[in-house]
């Protein structure tokens, strides 16, 4: 069973900020919000693989930036 966590993230922070993304650090509240409501529970009977919630946290950062950019 693989969920997010606050820790897992911090990571994403961090790494997002190493590879270039330094405006993105920290993450505004509400792309916090989303990613946790979205990947913080399993989605029973489902469950989530890391690839996932990393992909899918991934396309959550583009839409958020697109929205944010109108």
């Amino acid at each position: 069973m693989v969920v997010l966590t606050k820790k897992d993230l911090r990571k994403m922070e961090e790494n997002y900020y190493w590879s270039g993304y330094k405006s993105w650090y920290p993450f505004p509240k509400e792309l916090k919000k989303k990613l946790l409501e979205v990947y913080g529970e399993e989605p029973f009977p489902y469950s989530y693989f890391e690839q996932d919630i990393y992909e899918g946290s991934r396309k959550i950062f583009i839409e958020y930036s697109e929205n944010k950019n109108k």
